[in-house]
This record gives C-alpha cells, structure tokens and sequence, in this order.
C-alpha cells in the first residue's frame, strides 16, 4: 500500500520520551507493546498561503500501558475504564487548563514499522467514532497520530487517518 506523505503535520519528541518508548518496547519484546502520548497541537498559519496551516504535535508525556493479549501481531486493551483512569491522570498532572491534550497512540510491530491492515481499521474506527456525539473520551481520539516502532531496530513512524485518507507524518527528534 501507497501511503501519502502528509508535510503539513509533524511530530516533535524529545529524546527523553523516545527513549521512554524504546523502553516500552524492550519490555514487550518480542510482543507488540502500546502506549498512548500527550502533549499539544499548534496551528501555525502558512505564510506562502492564505487560510492555510501548519499542524505541529509536540509530546509531552508517554504512559507505557501493558496490552490485555500478549501477541507478536495485536495489542488489545480490554480495560477501557484503565485506558480512561491513565488518560485523566497524566491530563491532571499536565495541568488540565494547558493545551496539553492526547495526541498519539503509540504500539511497536516485532518487525517493521507500518500500520498493518488491523491499524489502519482501527484508525479508521476511533476517528469515526469521534465524529458521533459521545462524551469526552470518545473527542480525544480525534485526529491522533498513530506511532509505530520496529521492536528489533527502533525505527519509529508516524501515521495519521484524517478524512478517510491515510498519511505519513514527519517525525523531529528534539535535543
């Protein structure tokens, strides 16, 4: 599958938090492991265009989360109401009131890092659901960057489902 580069978004992470998620990973190993990544969006208009801007993710905080189903090639969390207890938690010590918000989820393939056919599904399905009118939970899942690391290299990628297409997004190590 073909996926387009997206240049308008990019991800910032700084080096502690991508080691936190090599981390996440080397515990699961050779398992696929998954998080979930907060920090802010920026709308940074384009100069050279009128009406157009620029989308930069910067992390601020990773929460390893142990997957309910050890598996070479699937994470599940079952626990939807852990999910929702870390996600509040890491919100509350981000001060709630700050731009900080969920901005990826964040899961490792044993080989390789591009979104599998089940990613892509799952993608699909979290922004469709956040288009309905849940509660907040289900807004949080709105345009989120989906983080995939190659377990044997550490190679990451980034990946977003916005209006029925998926794209690939630019990746910044920070100092």
């Amino acid at each position: 599958m073909i996926i387009e580069y997206q240049e308008d978004i990019k991800l910032q992470i700084p080096k502690e938090i991508l080691s936190e998620l090599k981390k996440c990973v080397q515990v699961a190993y050779p398992n696929e492991a998954c998080g979930i990544v907060f920090g802010e969006i920026s709308q940074i208009p384009n100069e050279a265009l009128e009406d157009d801007y620029f989308y930069h993710y910067t992390a601020k905080k990773f929460s390893c989360i142990r997957s309910d189903k050890k598996s070479m090639v699937a994470f599940l969390i079952k626990n939807i109401e852990q999910l929702h207890q870390t996600i509040v938690k890491v919100m509350l010590e981000l001060d709630i009131n700050a731009k900080a918000r969920l901005i990826s989820i964040f899961h490792s393939h044993p080989s390789g890092n591009r979104p599998s056919t089940s990613d892509i599904e799952n993608m699909r399905f979290l922004n469709e659901f956040s288009n309905r009118d849940h509660k907040f939970i289900s807004k949080a899942f709105k345009n989120l960057i989906w983080l995939i690391m190659d377990g044997s290299c550490f190679e990451l990628s980034g990946f977003i489902y916005i209006n029925s297409h998926l794209y690939q997004i630019d990746i910044k190590i920070n100092e």
